[in-house]
């Protein structure tokens, strides 16, 4: 099952975290652009690496790099399971949970 790449715009910064489809909510925290390129160079290597320019443009359209759904991100993640004892987290929540906690 896939991984994605989402933006979350806070406070005039774009934080860029991986979205899981198996847990259906984040599975990193969210990151400036330059610490997500040495996440992913780290986690998948030079390999991986290839494809990450082509997935980061579809990110910076739509929010999220999911090739077949192009909904906007607030659209795209709604009946996630990123909140407490996995129910539905809202858009602020998830910015809350991983991005401003870690600010």
């Amino acid at each position: 099952m896939p991984r994605y790449i989402c933006k979350f715009p806070v406070d005039g910064t774009d934080y860029y975290l991986e979205w899981s489809s198996i847990v259906d909510a984040p599975v990193t925290y969210g990151m400036t652009l330059d610490e997500f390129r040495c996440y992913y160079q780290e986690e998948y290597g030079n390999q991986g690496m290839k494809g990450l320019d082509e997935r980061l443009q579809r990110v910076d359209e739509i929010g999220h790099s999911d090739r077949i759904c192009r909904e906007p991100i607030r659209e795209w993640i709604k009946g996630n399971r990123a909140g407490k004892g996995e129910k539905e987290a809202t858009y602020d929540e998830i910015i809350d949970t991983f991005i401003r906690s870690r600010m």
